[in-house]
């Protein structure tokens, strides 16, 4: 059990490494200054404090909601006619065709890394509480 909890804490380790500078180079510039404030308070509570905790995964989530809202606000779809001649028992039919902002694109791009670090912390708080819980029923018992 003990060696479980301590893979799960260097999965979190692993992707906490860098994620101050993922964030400020990769996420921050791209988003507007309201979903600004989300990414700063992350980056600070990255900064002062080294433990797993709710806190951390709240503002993770957060963070991750402030980004696929922007990539969402930053992506558009249109409908594009298919021309006659590809079809094929209709007489018209329309193909979507989604543009992706620039910035959406680079929100898209880092997305990934914030979310492997938000599983990661999800999974050991949900280990530690597991075992916590386990622990209660034998002393319960």
């Amino acid at each position: 059990m003990l060696e479980q909890q301590v893979e799960l804490t260097r999965l979190v380790l692993d992707h906490r490494t860098d994620m101050q500078q993922h964030l400020i180079a990769r996420v921050l510039p791209h988003l507007g200054e309201a979903e600004r404030s989300a990414v700063r308070e992350l980056i600070e509570i990255l900064d002062e404090e080294d433990g797993i905790t709710p806190d951390l995964a709240y503002n993770l989530d957060t963070v991750l909601a402030e980004i696929r809202m922007a990539i969402a606000a930053g992506t558009t779809a249109k409908q594009v006619a298919i021309p006659g001649a590809q079809l094929i028992g209709c007489a018209e039919a329309f193909d979507t065709r989604k543009s992706v902002t620039p910035a959406a694109e680079a929100l898209q791009a880092a997305l990934p890394a914030v979310e492997q670090l938000y599983q990661a912390v999800r999974n050991a708080l949900n280990f530690a509480e597991a075992v916590k819980l386990s622990l209660r029923m034998f002393d319960e018992g």
